[in-house]
């Protein structure tokens, strides 16, 4: 995999001079050899451009903001100028205890030595975007260097699942970064036999408190991913499960100690789920759509079981398989609280998408896979939607040196 394919001069060159005319045309043109070192080196650097573009307003209460991540992060961030030394050595410490208080210590590590030199929020996100972008571009590459991949359709669409978590979620800041450190040890793990990234996996709770949760399913994958028949049956369950979570989280929800009955009660409570069928302004839509992904996706896996005598005995997908079974069973059991079962689902989208490239692409199943973009429309749209809201038109047809002056010097 450390072997790129030989690059035309030519389109190089044209790499090249559409970057500096417009990175954001430039990456849609190396979408077309994605292979090569050249379109990575162009998406890395268009990655970070949108990291250093990204606007929101400061604090989610403000007018005019839209509920993003980001606009806390941001009024957090500029606060964070007359945050002393002391205190964030205590901070630390206070995280380093695993005691009440800090879960995690990334985002005040990275606003603490920014704000020594700057109060330039866009510079905060242009850091975070290349922390995200390195890790998410490490586990594409896992992808793209098989030789199944190519230009058809199919590929592309692979390579919307693989990389459903976009640039845009450095907007969440912690757990979507997280999300590609471990999905790239998941692939060292797993596809490559490389035991020595669980020291990397370590390193997600600090990322994002929740990812004691990742630690503890590698431990689970460790020691009972020999028993495929106990999880493929269990697998089954889950899923009934994921399907009615809410009504039976409800009903036995009396029979559930005092604070984990009120933890839940917010996810559950039909205040909760009438918002989430009017927040878009579009009804029930959105959650008919979600339901479909979920459905579609456990489809796929269901299709993974069928052929798992074939996907295991290939030793790329081997361990893999064991590893995909396994999380969604647990997730999908978890779907009833949506920080953990919606979110952690999603890590698996690129093993599902990596898996399907080396045993489906070309082969089986060709229909299942173009009815993606439909089931995953409302996403999409959403997804588009969302670059609008946090860009300017200055971030797609303008050159990096105008950026950099607009968004850092004239700041």
């Amino acid at each position: 995999m450390n072997n790129w394919p030989k690059e035309k001069k030519q389109d190089v060159s044209i790499k090249i001079i559409l970057f500096l005319i417009s990175p954001f045309f430039a990456s849609l043109y190396s979408l077309r050899r994605i292979k090569t070192k050249s379109s990575y080196l162009i998406l890395f650097l268009t990655f970070v451009l949108f990291g250093l573009v990204f606007s929101v307003v400061s604090g989610k209460s403000e007018s005019g903001g839209y509920g993003f991540d980001g606009e806390f992060y941001r009024s957090s961030f500029e606060r964070f100028q007359y945050v002393t030394n002391w205190e964030f050595i205590e901070g630390f410490k206070e995280f380093l205890s695993f005691d009440e208080g800090k879960k995690d210590y990334y985002f005040d590590t990275v606003a603490f030595y920014i704000s020594r030199f700057t109060d330039n929020y866009h510079v905060m996100f242009m850091i975070v975007a290349i922390i995200f972008a390195f890790f998410a571009l490490k586990s594409f590459r896992f992808l793209t260097a098989e030789k199944k991949f190519d230009t058809s359709l199919s590929s592309y669409i692979l390579i919307y699942l693989f990389t459903f978590n976009q640039i845009f979620n450095i907007n969440g800041f912690r757990f979507w970064t997280a999300a590609w450190i471990a999905v790239f040890c998941v692939f060292q793990i797993y596809r490559n036999g490389n035991k020595w990234y669980v020291l990397l996996a370590l390193l997600t709770p600090y990322f994002h408190g929740t990812y004691w949760i990742f630690i503890g399913v590698l431990v689970i994958v460790q020691i009972f991913k020999r028993f495929d028949r106990i999880w493929v049956a269990l697998f089954f369950i889950s899923f009934l499960v994921s399907t009615l979570a809410v009504e039976l989280i409800q009903y036995f929800q009396s029979y559930l100690p005092t604070f984990l009955s009120r933890s839940v009660d917010s996810y559950t409570n039909a205040d909760y789920i009438e918002q989430r069928q009017t927040w878009s302004g579009f009804g029930w839509l959105p959650v008919m759509f979600e339901n479909f992904v979920r459905v579609y996706l456990n489809i796929m896996v269901v299709l993974f079981i069928k052929h798992s005598d074939e996907i295991k005995a290939n030793p790329k997908t081997k361990d893999l398989y064991s590893f995909l079974l396994i999380w969604i069973t647990i997730f999908n059991f978890f779907m009833f609280v949506p920080s953990l079962g919606n979110r952690f689902i999603i890590l698996i989208y690129p093993v599902i998408a990596y898996i399907w490239l080396v045993h489906f692409k070309d082969v089986k199943y060709t229909f299942i896979l173009f009815l993606l973009p439909i089931v995953f429309i409302w996403k999409i749209i959403e997804q588009i939607r969302y670059y609008f809201l946090v860009t300017g038109y200055d971030f797609y047809f303008s050159n990096p040196v105008l950026l950099i002056y607009n968004y850092i010097l004239a700041y």
